[in-house]
Parts: structure tokens; C-alpha cells; sequence
């Protein structure tokens, strides 16, 4: 089996170039886009790639276990995958092995290439797991709960520390809410059935099932017990080892609770006459960008902040607490005391810097001049439209001048600004100011926190309780403009068409003694009524009903907080539209968006819970559940701005002082998500873990096409055609030929020799990063004129002879050339009965008994058949269908592997409109022609069961020359 270049798939981005040689091209044709050519499928080739292992079984009851290329539309270009051929029945695909340190991120481990090269022994100890996106373009826009194309999942596990003994299981999921594949097996996916060795059972959770404590037992949650080690764990009784080359490892003492070598298998029972590809317009193919969500792993950090100053150890007095950005700078405030660079600094690394700090946008580096003083930690910031940075807080002195809770600095060097003389004062008990959230939005900075009046040097002083607003020309509060909330404020969000601000906190009335209830959407207008009554869902009923964020971001308005809710409203009716909870972990502390995205930042550093309110159903272990997915989250996630969905491609892997996770979120100018909180490690691009200082930093993926190719041209030589083209492949990028419909080569060469030369060829090539970008592709081009000649050597609706009899037995000698068939009958096709267009009626008289096989032959005289260079035979399945030429099988579909009899059954019903709408094709050798160019075609079609309303036979044979 060939080397192959390594596939481009979704969520992975590693390609390895395949370079073909080269030939004088000449003319180009523009060909009109006919129905696509048949060509061989057997995965051994990208050209021949497969729709799934099962087709190859099915249609090679002898291909070995190995790797294939495998191509569904979803997949979009032929991917290399291990098929595991032999067991039960054979058709598995390897979507993951290895032994401790699973992932349950989307973008899995390694690259396609990896998984499929490296498939046991102790080389492959170290996991390998398919991205979850490209194990669901394998199902074919299946669902990965469907029965009908899958076998569920497949674990095959060691048994012994030698790797001599090994157990199969299986996992069925409960067809509710697997659409489609991760990887977060702990999160307790529900499962309706398992099989576990010799043990089975129903109702159970991915997380951990089984039936006893040993062999018998399969546990994927990260825990105390088993040394917070993910893989598919046996129970407490089997031991495991430290050893290298053990297939059971084991992190406890005693070396409980073993750790197995595992291969996991998915069998989607896909065949080609199934997919539907996308045809290619004359034009070529639209360019394809994917969605700018951050890279998951983190940009390199040198410098951060660290020790925690006057706010003291509460949760809520993190180190990094809000962000804002002004030109080039990016500023970060929170409960810190010190600036560093890196873990251990020392020297001029350490920089004593409480509350607030300026770093540069880009590098992330400390910028020194920017040295405000305050006396307590800061809790929001935003940037004014003159350039300058408002400052929220709890902080009482800046700069040795007694300022409460607010004040506006020269962004430069930290200055206060004179013109902004604005104390606020807390009259309630405590008396702490606190100004929690702010924003801007038309000619008014608002603001929310802990505050009931605002003093002027002057010694007036205006009423406003909770939220508020400054005039930003004068610097006055509008007193006008009063929620007069009855509790704390957490958050404020300015309305993207400045008719209303949204607020969330602690509160439960607002003005006049209406109901706001821990939020509120508040008019701009003069008076500050509500907009509407906006009463949010609750996960529980218990009394953690406080609301910690708010954000409006495209059509929704976002707010989070208490038994970790992220939920999404409509901003004209407050209808929810969209709820997610994040477990086990927390409540949502930051909201803000950009790029598409909606980004959350928790204390929760588990799993990612959607479509459900529910927070008491959301418990890894229960088989009761009210939500559709479950995902990986690691203290900040993202969901889809447009759609509500959570976006599990950047899943960010973070260490946080105390799980309290994030508390600050900001998209910079650049697309860079900063996020902070009590942060302290983070994993980079590299997969390398580094410290962080309270923040860290996620540069945007790549998200626009790449450039167009060109100048293509094509000419055949032989049964070879030899394409060239202009243009550069992408970093890390390639090529990918499109010959039809689908792809069927990828290259980082300007050229490609494609086997099996056809006159309705249609080639075009596209540009592809490794990222899932692809370039428009050239305009459509053919064989130049001529090249190629279609010989016809069967049509549609010719004579046929044929048996339907089931009372006659059918000689083995009945699809061999010197059979007699003069004894049976002829007739036009489509010949059967039942639906469809049928031209001769087959089916036997009324009372008789129908058999489960009928039999049909031709015979034909292909002149000049020397110079054929290829044939393509085309017919329908219904229901299922094995064709000879010259007494050799050249293609089966929906029919058992071995030997065929009168009383095989097909392995499925379809009807003839299905049928006739999905043709099968496969390619003839035109060696089996005969030296005279004698051609003997014969047809069995078997049918699902005999009472089947339908059945029917059409078909052509095409040649080339």
C-alpha cells in the first residue's frame, strides 16, 4: 500500500505533500457538468476513496485490516483511516488510542496521519484522537446516535499488563441527543445500552459504567481515586503499572484503579450511492472560510501580575478583574499588587504596581510608564471617546487625592484627570463604594456597582442608588436618570442601538418599586423606565439567584451568573432563546463578544452543559438529563453570537488560583481574546504548559482564503490526465483536485496525473490552509476535444433475457459466456415490478410465490474494444445487486459478503424511486473483454423480503478510448 500525503480534516491542520510528475499540457476545455464519472472504490487511493471501512468489506469480503483512504462531503477531502476488517464482520474505523492522558477537547490529539499509522504496541501508549469534527463527517451527516449507520461506539482494551489478553466492549447512545461527536466522556454522556466483557446493562453514562469493580467496569472521569487520571479506567481491583511498556498503568500507590491501552472504533455503514456531493458549478467553487474563534492554545506570556493587595482573599477580589483598550495599550485592573516577568522574577522584573496596570496590545509586554497610584483594587474600566480611561473600583485615594470609586486617567501616564471631580458615596451599610461595571453608550459613561449619591467639590450631592449615568461633555450625573436599584449592581451593558442599557446584580426592585429581578433593561430615555419586563430564567429554585454578567451581542442579550447559568435572551421580548450551564465548577463572572463570538468566563473548569435550564439535571452521573450536548470547558468558553450554540473548537486549558477562573474578558482590536481572573498556567500552541500572571492571551485563528489558482490546464495522455496550474500552496497548506464532484488529490505541486482519463471529466483546483480555508477554485476545465471518446456498449432500456422463477434452480453456469438462455424470456428494461417507471412487467402470476432472486443477462460485440482505455458500468440496487462481466464479479451493493445463493436476502429495503435516484457504478477492467470483444453481462438482484411492492433492473455500460 502506497505512502499517502496526509489528509487535510477539520480541527487539524497538518498536511504532508505528495509530488507527481509532470507533462507538456496543452489545450483547455470548459466541459458542461454531467453526471458525475464512476471510478473505482476500494480506499486504496485518493481517487478511490471510500465511504466508509464497511463499503470496502462489503465490496471486498477478502481486503485486510489496514489503513484506507476515506471520503464523505463532510470530510471534504479523502482522510487516512485505520479499518479494522476482522472483527465482527469487519468495517470498524479508529478514531482514537492510547493509554493515560486522553483528552476531552474537540480538536482531539495529533493529526489524522497519526492515528491511523500507529495503531498498538507501546508506540502507541501516548493518545492519538481523531478531532470530534471529522469523526462526524465520517457519519455522512448521519447522526452519531443512528442505528441504522452505526454499531455505537467500540472500546478495545488490554486485559494484562503484557498486552496478550484484550476485551472487547461496545456503548450504544440513547438517541436523544448524540448529533454529533465529543470527545468529554466524563461529562456523563447517556448512554441506552452497554456490553462490558461478559457483562451488559442499560441506562448508564459514559462516565462510569459497568458491572462490577475490575475488568468489568469502564470509568473516563477524572477523580482523586485514580490519580485524576483520564482514559478508560477499569474498577478499584484491577492494578496497573508505572512501567513504560505496561498496557495497564496505574498512578496510585498499590496501583489500583488500572489504566488500560485502548482502541476506539466507530462502524458508520456508509456506501458511495448513499453521499450526495455537491456538483461544481462551470464557474468553480466559492471560497470557504471557517469562523474566527481564538486558537486554543495560548499566545507565550512574559509578563503578568501577581499578590493579591487591600480587596482582600474574597472570591470576588481576583487578581485581574476588567480590561479596556486605547490605541496600542491594553490595561489591566484587578486586586494585584506587583507586575512581573515570568515565575520567578527578580530585579527590575518585579515592579510594584498595585490595581492597575498598562501592557502593550501586541507583545503583551509591561509598558512602565503608565504608573498610576491607587490605594484598593480595581473592578472596571472603559475606554472614552476623548481618548482618556475611566476607572471603577473600590479604591478611595489615586495618586495621593481622595477619589471614591471613580475616576478618568491620561492614558499615557496614568494622570488623573483634572476635569473629573465626581466622588461617589455609599449611604448604606458598610458604606463601601464599589463601582462594578461600566460603559459607554451615546454621550453618557453608565455605571453600576455599590453607591447611593454622587458628590460635587462643591458639597451638592445627587441621588442615584445602584446604576447611574455621567454626562461625559460636563461630568455630571444625570439625576434625571435613576434606576435606584435595591441591591448591588454587577454589570452594564449599553444597547447596540442606544434605546437601552441592560444591568444585572443582586437587585430585585428598581424605581417606583418595580420588579427587576437581578436584571433590567432600562430605557435611555429621561426617567429611566424599564423597557420591558424582563424576568429571567433561573437554574434553580434554591436562593443562589444572583445574575454576575451582562452583555448584548448581535440580536441576543447575554446574562450569567448563579448556578452557572449562561443563558440568551431576545433584546425585544426578553424571551429566552438560548441556556447552557457550565458544570462541575461555576457561575459565570464575565461576558463580552467579538468576531461572531460570545465568550464566557466562569469558575468552571469541566464541562459545558446545552440547551437546558436545568442546573440539578446537568449531574455527570445521571442518565436523567434534559440537555442535547455536553463539551469540554476550561473557565472560558464561546458560543456562536448568531445561532446560540456553544462553540467547542476553542477549548483553552487553564490552571486558576483556587478554581476561581475568569473574571475579565476582552476582544482586542486585533481579534485577541485577553482573559483574566486568578489565572496561573496556561497551555500554549505548542502543547507546552507556562506560567500566567492573573491573564492570558488567545491569538485568532486564521479565517480568510486563501489565494486563487489559475491557469488551469489539462490534456490526456494515454488513459492519463496531466493537469498543471499557477499559484503557491498556503504555509502548511496544499492543493486540492477536484475531478467531478468530489476531490481526489491533494499536492503542494502545481500539477497532478490522474489514472482513468473519461471525456466528461470536469477538473478544477483550489487552495487550502491547514486550518479548514480554502481558496475559490479555478474555473471548471475538461479534456481538450477529442481526447477522449465515450463508447456506448449498453444503454438504458435495452432487451434483456431474464428468470424470474421460483421454481426453477439456477445452475453456478449461468453468468459464464457459453451459457444457454434461450430459454428464458426478454424484455425491455426497466424490467421488475411494483413503483417506478417499468417497462416489462417480471413479476410471476398472481398466487405463485415470489423469489427472493432474479436473473438477467445480456450479451453484446464491442468493436475496435483494443483501443477501450476504460469502462464504467452503472446500474440501480433494488434492493440489492451483483453484476458479472464474462463470468467475473465486478460489483456487489447491499448484499452480504461470500458466496451468493437464490435465498441470499439484501441487507436492506429501498424503494425504486431511491434507488433509481442513488445508481451505483463501478469501474470494469477491459481485460475481462473478450479477444473477439465479446461481452456477457449478467445480473442477480436479491430482494429484502419477498413480499417487497417493488423491484427493478436497468443499466449501462460505458467505455473510453
Amino acid at each position: 500500500m502506497r505512502s499517502p500525503a496526509r489528509p487535510l480534516t477539520t480541527g487539524l491542520r497538518a498536511l504532508l505533500a505528495a509530488t507527481v510528475a509532470a507533462a507538456g499540457l496543452t489545450a483547455t476545455v470548459v466541459a458542461a457538468p454531467p453526471a458525475s464519472a464512476a471510478t473505482t472504490v476500494d480506499g486504496l487511493t485518493q481517487a478511490t476513496a471510500a465511504a466508509s471501512c464497511w463499503e470496502i468489506k462489503q465490496l471486498n469480503g477478502s481486503a485486510p485490516s489496514g489503513q484506507y483512504w476515506i471520503l464523505t462531503p463532510q470530510l471534504k477531502v479523502p482522510t487516512r483511516i485505520y479499518c479494522d476488517q476482522t472483527t465482527d464482520g469487519g468495517g470498524w474505523a479508529l478514531i482514537g488510542r492510547g493509554r493515560e492522558n486522553w483528552t476531552y477537547n474537540y480538536d482531539g490529539l495529533g493529526t489524522p496521519a497519526e492515528v491511523a499509522g500507529t495503531v498498538s504496541g507501546t508506540g502507541a501508549f501516548a493518545p492519538r484522537q481523531l478531532g470530534a469534527a471529522t469523526v462526524t463527517a465520517l457519519m455522512g451527516g448521519k447522526r452519531i446516535d443512528d442505528p441504522t449507520y452505526g454499531s455505537g461506539v467500540r472500546l478495545r482494551r488490554a486485559t494484562d499488563q503484557a498486552g496478550a489478553t484484550w476485551q472487547e466492549s461496545r456503548w450504544t447512545f440513547r438517541s436523544d441527543s448524540r448529533d454529533r461527536w465529543t470527545w468529554a466522556f466524563g461529562a456523563g454522556l447517556p448512554l441506552a445500552s452497554f456490553t462490558i466483557g461478559g457483562g451488559s446493562g442499560a441506562e448508564a453514562t459514559t462516565r462510569n459504567v459497568g458491572t462490577d469493580d475490575a475488568f468489568q467496569r469502564i470509568w473516563t472521569a477524572e477523580d482523586a481515586a485514580n490519580g485524576y487520571t483520564r482514559g478508560f479506567t477499569y474498577g478499584s481491583q484491577v492494578t496497573g503499572s508505572t512501567s513504560a511498556s505496561s498496557y495497564i498503568y496505574s498512578k496510585n500507590a498499590g496501583g489500583v484503579y488500572g489504566v488500560p491501552f485502548t482502541q476506539v472504533y466507530l462502524r458508520p455503514k456508509l456506501m458511495s450511492s448513499q453521499l450526495s456531493f455537491a456538483s461544481v458549478p462551470n464557474a468553480g467553487t466559492a471560497a470557504e472560510t471557517i469562523r474566527a474563534a481564538p486558537r486554543s492554545g495560548a499566545l507565550a506570556t512574559s509578563w503578568g501580575v501577581t499578590g493579591l493587595g487591600a480587596g482582600g482573599t474574597a472570591e470576588t477580589a481576583g487578581e485581574v478583574q476588567a480590561f479596556a483598550q486605547i490605541g496600542g495599550t491594553v490595561y489591566v485592573g484587578g486586586n494585584f499588587t506587583t507586575v512581573q516577568k515570568g515565575a520567578s522574577a527578580s530585579g527590575s522584573d518585579v515592579v510594584s504596581q498595585p490595581y492597575l496596570a498598562a501592557f502593550d496590545a501586541t507583545t503583551g509586554d509591561y509598558l512602565r510608564s503608565f504608573t498610576p497610584r491607587l490605594d484598593n483594587q480595581v473592578k472596571s474600566l472603559a475606554a472614552l471617546p476623548n481618548g482618556k480611561l475611566a476607572v471603577g473600583g473600590e479604591f478611595t485615594s489615586v495618586d495621593g487625592s481622595a477619589r471614591k470609586g471613580l475616576v478618568v486617567l491620561d492614558p499615557q501616564s496614568g494622570a488623573l484627570d483634572a476635569s473629573w471631580t465626581t466622588n461617589l458615596v455609599n449611604k448604606l451599610t458598610g458604606g463601601i463604594v464599589s463601582v462594578r461595571g461600566l460603559d459607554v453608550g451615546g454621550s453618557y459613561l453608565y455605571l453600576t456597582g455599590a453607591f447611593t449619591h454622587f458628590t460635587r467639590p462643591d458639597g451638592s450631592e445627587r441621588y442615584a442608588k445602584g446604576g447611574a449615568r455621567i454626562n461625559l461633555s460636563t461630568g455630571v450625573v444625570d439625576t434625571a436618570w435613576n434606576p435606584d436599584f435595591n441591591g448591588t449592581g454587577t454589570a452594564v451593558d449599553a444597547s447596540d442601538d442606544g434605546s437601552a442599557v441592560y444591568f444585572s446584580g443582586y437587585f430585585t426592585t428598581m424605581r417606583g418599586g418595580a420588579a427587576a429581578d437581578r436584571a433590567a433593561a432600562i430605557s435611555t430615555a429621561s426617567g429611566a423606565a424599564k423597557v420591558a419586563d424582563w424576568q429571567p430564567t433561573f437554574s434553580t429554585a434554591g436562593s443562589a439567584r444572583y445574575q454576575q454578567a451582562v452583555k448584548q451581542v448581535g440580536g441576543k442579550v447575554w446574562l450569567g451568573g448563579s448556578q452557572h447559568s449562561m443563558f440568551s435572551y431576545d433584546p425585544s421580548t426578553f424571551a429566552l432563546e438560548n441556556a447552557h450551564i457550565t458544570k462541575d465548577g461555576g457561575d459565570l463572572q464575565a461576558i463580552t463578544g467579538g468576531n461572531g463570538l460570545v465568550f464566557g468566563g466562569c469558575h468552571c473548569e469541566q464541562w459545558n452543559y446545552s440547551d437546558t435550564t436545568q442546573f440539578d439535571t446537568t449531574s455527570p452521573g445521571s442518565t436523567s438529563t434534559t440537555w442535547s450536548q455536553a463539551d469540554k470547558i476550561y473557565y472560558v468558553g464561546a458560543w456562536d453570537a448568531r445561532t446560540g450554540d456553544y462553540a467547542p473548537e476553542f477549548t483553552p486549558e487553564m490552571r486558576a488560583r483556587q478554581g476561581r477562573g475568569a473574571w475579565a474578558l476582552m476582544v482586542a482590536s486585533d481579534g485577541t481574546l485577553w482573559a483574566g481572573g486568578t489565572m496561573t498556567s496556561a497551555v500554549k500552541e505548542n502543547g507546552a504548559n507556562q506560567w500566567v500572571g492573573g491573564f492570558a492571551r488567545f491569538a485568532v485563528r486564521p479565517h480568510t482564503a486563501p489565494s486563487r489558482p489559475s491557469n488551469l490546464a489539462v490534456s490526456v495522455s494515454g488513459t492519463t490526465s496531466q493537469l498543471t496550474w499557477s499559484g503557491s500552496a498556503p504555509s502548511g497548506g496544499t492543493f486540492e483536485v477536484l475531478r467531478n464532484d468530489r476531490v481526489i488529490g491533494l499536492t503542494t505541486a502545481n500539477q497532478l496525473s490522474v489514472a482513468g482519463a473519461s471525456s466528461g471529466d470536469r477538473f478544477a483546483v483550489r487552495a487550502a490552509d491547514g486550518w479548514g480555508n480554502r481558496s475559490a477554485s479555478t474555473a471548471v476545465v475538461g479534456p481538450p476535444a477529442g481526447s477522449v471518446t465515450t463508447v456506448p456498449v449498453v444503454t438504458a432500456g435495452s432487451t434483456w433475457s431474464y428468470l424470474v422463477d421460483n421454481t426453477v434452480a439456477v445452475p453456478s453456469t449461468w453468468r459464464t459466456p457459453t451459457f444457454d438462455a434461450s430459454g428464458w424470456r426478454t424484455g425491455t428494461a426497466a424490467l421488475g415490478w411494483g413503483t417506478g417507471a417499468i417497462a416489462t412487467n417480471v413479476d410471476v402470476p398472481s398466487g405463485s410465490t415470489r423469489p427472493l432472486t432474479s436473473y438477467f443477462r445480456k450479451q453484446v460485440t464491442v468493436r475496435n474494444a483494443a483501443a477501450l482505455t476504460s469502462l464504467v458500468l452503472t446500474t440501480r440496487a433494488d434492493d440489492g445487486i451483483a453484476v458479472y462481466v464474462n463470468g467475473t464479479e465486478v460489483g456487489r451493493s447491499n448484499l452480504p459478503a461470500g458466496t451468493l445463493t437464490a435465498g441470499t436476502y439484501a441487507t436492506s429495503a429501498q424503494s425504486t424511486a431511491t434507488a433509481t435516484a442513488s445508481p451505483v457504478s463501478w469501474d470494469v477492467p477491459t481485460s475481462l473483454i473478450g479477444s473477439n470483444g465479446a461481452v456477457t453481462i449478467a445480473v442477480e438482484v436479491h430482494s429484502n423480503y419477498r413480499l417487497t411492492p417493488s423491484m427493478s433492473m436497468d443499466l449501462t455500460l460505458t467505455g473510453t478510448s
